[in-house]
């Protein structure tokens, strides 16, 4: 297993108080971001979308050997740091959306989703894919909610 740096948040007194017993041996440093997020967000979205439908893939997962290699070269060419975590919000706030479109009623789909997530989806969907994956696997809106 590699080393990567942890970020650690005291959200109140207690946390602090607990994040305080062991400061001593933490090294903490300022946050790295390098690598740029964007290519890998979308690709993961379709990856993970198709398993959702169950299009495409493989019938069988990788074995674990080319998982590792795989997490290998990722962790070489990836975004890392701060950029990461970005990437890690994107790619959650864009599934999420999907489900939303796919499941709930237009009117109520809007309502759903926040500003901010749409904001984020608009900067992935220069090209319509997002609008077209949420199209994919759409329940009937008469037997939603």
């Amino acid at each position: 297993m590699t080393d990567h740096q942890q970020t650690v948040v005291a959200r109140n007194a207690k946390g602090s108080s607990m994040l305080d017993l062991v400061r001593d041996s933490l090294i903490i440093d300022e946050p790295i971001s390098t690598g740029d997020r964007r290519p890998f967000v979308l690709e993961t979205v379709k990856t993970d979308d198709e398993a959702t439908l169950g299009e495409g893939g493989p019938s069988k997962p990788a074995p674990k050997f080319v998982g590792r290699i795989i997490a290998w070269l990722l962790e070489k060419i990836g975004p890392r740091g701060l950029e990461f975590a970005r990437y890690s919000l994107d790619y959650h706030w864009i599934r999420n959306y999907l489900y939303v479109q796919r499941n709930f009623k237009p009117d109520h789909a809007d309502r759903h989703v926040p500003s901010f997530v749409k904001k984020v989806v608009a900067e992935y969907d220069k090209n319509g894919e997002v609008r077209e994956r949420s199209m994919r696997g759409r329940r009937n809106p008469k037997k939603l909610f």
